[in-house]
């Protein structure tokens, strides 16, 4: 009778495929990016397991281990991730990608930090929490200047746009954002996750050298030779074992787990997109990603077992608010001041407002480091949906989304992890 207790667990896995095919074929019915319904269901599943059956929590036998799980999943997700956005970031550069990048990150940043403001003068505990205030207003700057570089891809190659000049410079400028953001977040979990003592940061400061001088280990002639010479399946058990050892050392030391991750993944050698460390990464990115829906029904069970009222309307308008008009305005003046014409401005504004599974993995690492509130973090999802839900129709008001008729040479360098 004992196997019994873990009927919860074992129904709330079993779930998760079913909702996610359903919510992906809702999404595509609709005309939506696949990751915004699954995204969607994923949430709605815990949260009615929660509300209407009680499970989640530590009570539930089983979910220690299932959280567990999900937070690793997300490691390897984060690996795949940073290491596509190292490998697009090394073929950057030109003034109409640097204008449009700050554009499109300057602005939102400065949204986010207004968005903080308006918390915090609002004193709403509910919203506010009691993170470090440094490390919130960087979160929240961070938060909404994300552009979800994947689904980005994906939006792009549904409509024929990945290999044009427009998409190839949404891409290139997405990928330098990005960069950025997760430095911010390191930084505000860092703080966050510190207590005011310096041994995190020290910890950190000195991962980040270490991966530093394993990086320039890994480029060096020999170290690229042993490398494309090993089985395929060694550099990728390599960098997923690693990444399951960073991250339980670093959630051991204080530091958010995902945070290894990144570590990991700026430990790994730069070899041109196509070569066994970057292939290990993407494979181990897509492991993580199979696995990452199980996070999304924890958090919605978490959220659904709250106390009542935890959604706030007016937070999520203010932030809706605050991240169209920083990514819209902020793209659309950076690509016209990086040379661009009026229309391809307003299609790179529209395609930079994407935030899809990157934010989602951006704020889910703000909620387990208790610098999101339930109520915010939720409020915060729901942007990210709804501004990954307008690419389409706002590409379509723009010019109906119409391929360009110039396409430029293929570039496979950036593969997506998610969709």
């Amino acid at each position: 009778m004992e196997a019994l207790t873990y009927v919860p667990a074992v129904v709330l896995v079993a779930s998760v495929a079913p909702a996610v095919w359903l919510g992906r074929r809702a999404a595509r019915l609709l005309g939506q990016p696949a990751i915004v319904g699954e995204i969607m269901a994923c949430l709605l599943l815990g949260a009615v397991l929660a509300g209407r059956f009680g499970w989640g929590g530590e009570a539930t036998d089983g979910w220690p281990v299932l959280e567990k799980a999900g937070h690793l999943a997300l490691a390897l997700f984060v690996v795949g991730a940073v290491q596509e956005i190292r490998t697009g970031a090394g073929k950057l550069g030109g003034r109409a990608v640097a204008w449009t990048a700050a554009g499109s990150a300057l602005l939102p940043m400065a949204c986010g930090t207004l968005l903080a403001v308006w918390i915090l003068v609002g004193g709403d505990p509910a919203l506010r929490g009691t993170a470090p205030t440094t490390a919130f207003v960087l979160m929240l700057a961070g938060a909404l200047s994300v552009t979800a570089v994947p689904v980005l891809a994906g939006v792009l190659q549904d409509r024929g746009m990945l290999h044009t000049r427009t998409g190839r410079l949404a891409m290139a400028a997405a990928v330098t954002m990005d960069a950025v953001n997760w430095a911010l977040l390191a930084v505000a979990v860092g703080l966050a996750t510190g207590g005011g003592q310096a041994t995190p940061a020290l910890v950190f400061t000195a991962g980040l050298l270490l991966a530093w001088g394993l990086r320039r280990l890994g480029e060096l002639p020999a170290a690229r030779a042993l490398a494309h010479r090993a089985r395929p399946a060694l550099p990728t058990a390599l960098v997923a074992l690693t990444t399951v050892a960073a991250a339980l050392l670093t959630a051991g030391l204080g530091l958010t787990d995902v945070l290894g991750a990144v570590l990991v993944a700026l430990a790994l050698p730069a070899d041109g997109g196509t070569g066994p460390w970057t292939r290990a990464a993407r494979t181990v990115g897509q492991w993580g990603r199979t696995v990452l829906p199980l996070l999304f029904v924890l958090t919605g069970a978490g959220l659904g077992g709250g106390p009542a009222g935890i959604f706030s309307w007016q937070a999520t308008a203010v932030a809706i608010a605050l991240a169209l008009a920083g990514k819209l305005v902020g793209s659309y003046l950076g690509a016209r001041a990086g040379g661009q014409d009026t229309r391809t401005s307003m299609r790179l504004a529209a395609l930079l407002n994407t935030r899809g599974l990157t934010e989602i993995t951006f704020l889910q690492i703000g909620y387990q480091a208790g610098i999101l509130t339930p109520a915010l973090y939720l409020a915060l999802v729901v942007m990210a949906l709804v501004t990954t839900a307008l690419a389409g129709p706002l590409l379509w008001a723009v010019g109906r989304g119409a391929p360009e008729r110039t396409p430029e040479a293929a570039d496979h360098s950036l593969h997506p992890v998610e969709r």
